[in-house]
């Protein structure tokens, strides 16, 4: 994990040994938590001591979500695996929301730490979290960013794409993972406004009152150049 100043140059750098393939990360109440997709995990760490001290390791035991947290300061942690991808954490007053390519649901992590089921997700679904009185999420399946209220209209934002043309290195990923319109990356603005990212690079601002995209930059057509997490600059705590 890198530490930058507000001119964006990096001024120190944390490791550990339970930290591996770190897709999003969120700061709460002196604690940044850190999915570690490579260990099934989140990690904790406390800005105070400037050090990783928890870990939280999560487990699907006869169709229940379970798991258990420990220590990753010491070396009695889990092993490395990937089975459910945890891509995405957030964190408010009422507990840790987290969720992978292979979740299917936004889950919940108590204060007691148990998991439960906030939402169910489509499969390959990214950044989905609680907002408002409803869930937000990108739909990478579907090339588009949902709003689904818990009643009321549900809102569907398609992703931006460009002519073929005009993508640079076109083609160049054998798996299709490479591919313009892939929704990834995911911020609220305020409680009108939110902001997405797609590839090739690309931010676009969506209005959730008047139900439109109202904004869209682009920073590059190279395909293999993609948003992956979103977060609203200059930062306040």
């Amino acid at each position: 994990m890198f530490c930058y100043d507000r001119n964006f140059e990096i001024t120190k750098s944390y490791r550990n040994r339970y930290l591996k393939h770190c897709h999003e990360i969120i700061r709460k109440d002196g604690y940044i938590f850190l999915t570690s997709t490579g260990f099934d995990s989140l990690l904790g760490f406390n800005l105070d001591t400037q050090q990783f001290d928890w870990g939280f390791r999560l487990l699907r035991q006869y169709e229940q979500w379970t798991g258990y947290t420990f220590d990753p300061r010491k070396n009695m942690g889990p092993r490395a695996e990937n089975d459910f991808h945890i891509n995405m954490v957030h964190a408010d007053g009422t507990g840790i929301y987290f969720c992978g390519l292979h979740t299917k649901a936004v889950l919940h992590l108590t204060k007691d730490w148990e998991v439960t089921e906030y939402c169910s997700l489509p499969v390959g679904a990214h950044n989905g979290r609680p907002w408002l009185d409803g869930v937000l999420f990108i739909d990478t399946a579907s090339d588009c960013v949902r709003y689904v209220p818990r009643s009321g209209q549900q809102l569907a934002f398609k992703i931006v794409t460009y002519d073929e043309a005009d993508i640079e290195f076109a083609g160049v990923d054998d798996s299709k993972i490479a591919r313009q319109g892939f929704g990834r990356g995911l911020c609220v603005v305020d409680d009108r406004f939110i902001a997405a990212g797609s590839s090739p690079s690309t931010i676009s601002l969506y209005d959730i009152g008047s139900a439109q995209k109202v904004a869209s930059v682009n920073l590059s057509m190279d395909i293999r150049n993609a948003i992956h997490g979103l977060e609203v600059w200059p930062f306040n705590d």
